[in-house]
């Protein structure tokens, strides 16, 4: 009889057991299912990219040894935004590296959201405030920009992805300007870091997968490294280019 109890307790423990830990897993799958069915709101296609691994320029005060990365890239709107979500924010890599390895990472974000009201503060670094006082910290960026669905009817906007990497002293260069200055061939690999999901005053963050969305290659010339081509006027801002 007591080998009986045992063996009876033992199976009842086993499915408390069971009944405690299938719905932990079930949850887990639940979250991943959810957060890979984040649907991108944007196409990213650079088309234009170019490095001068020498500019320099100064004032009256100093001078500025560096190298200069710019890219244009188009973000093109996917047909099912704004579907579920009152904003989104997607963050992007572009990641530069040249023959001998990787050699900076640039940040870009861009967000699209309902209405024009929603948004109330742009910062370079990837900082967004709301209207309804949320602010969001995302990861690092060299700039971004944000639009809303409300003047935004082309579809597409185009990005201005630039770094100016840069020293004071003219002995002591940063090591990416030296990597520049001796690559052959250099590369820019767009992947996306994450996904922010805006609802009310919930974010909700979904890391990517890294996977690679573009992969360029800027071929060296007499005076940097250039891909694709330059349309003039596409941008508000001066974009170096070969001449």
């Amino acid at each position: 009889m007591i080998e009986k109890k045992l063996i009876a307790l033992s199976v009842f423990a086993i499915a408390i057991g069971m009944a405690t830990i299938l719905p932990l897993e079930y949850l887990m799958s639940a979250q991943v299912v959810q957060a890979a069915a984040v649907e991108p709101w944007f196409n990213v296609n650079v088309t234009y990219a170019y490095c001068n691994p020498n500019k320099n320029g100064g004032n009256n005060t100093m001078t500025f040894n560096g190298a200069m990365i710019q890219a244009v890239v188009n973000f093109t709107l996917t047909p099912n935004a704004l579907k579920d979500a009152d904003a989104q924010i997607e963050y992007y890599q572009f990641a530069v590296s040249s023959d001998e390895g990787p050699i900076v990472d640039m940040g870009y974000y861009i967000l699209e959201s309902k209405k024009a009201e929603d948004i109330t503060y742009l910062s370079g670094d990837g900082t967004i405030g709301f209207a309804n006082g949320l602010t969001y910290k995302g990861p690092a960026c060299n700039g971004g920009q944000g639009r809303n669905a409300e003047v935004w009817t082309s579809g597409f906007t185009l990005g201005f992805v630039s770094d100016y990497i840069f020293s004071t002293d003219d002995n002591d260069v940063p090591q990416a300007v030296t990597e520049l200055r001796n690559a052959q061939t250099l590369y820019i690999d767009v992947s996306k870091v994450c996904t922010v999901t805006v609802n009310g005053n919930v974010t909700i963050t979904t890391p990517a997968s890294h996977e690679i969305l573009q992969h360029i290659t800027l071929t060296k010339t007499g005076s940097g490294f250039v891909y694709g081509t330059y349309a003039e006027g596409t941008l508000p801002i001066p974009v170096d280019r070969i001449t």
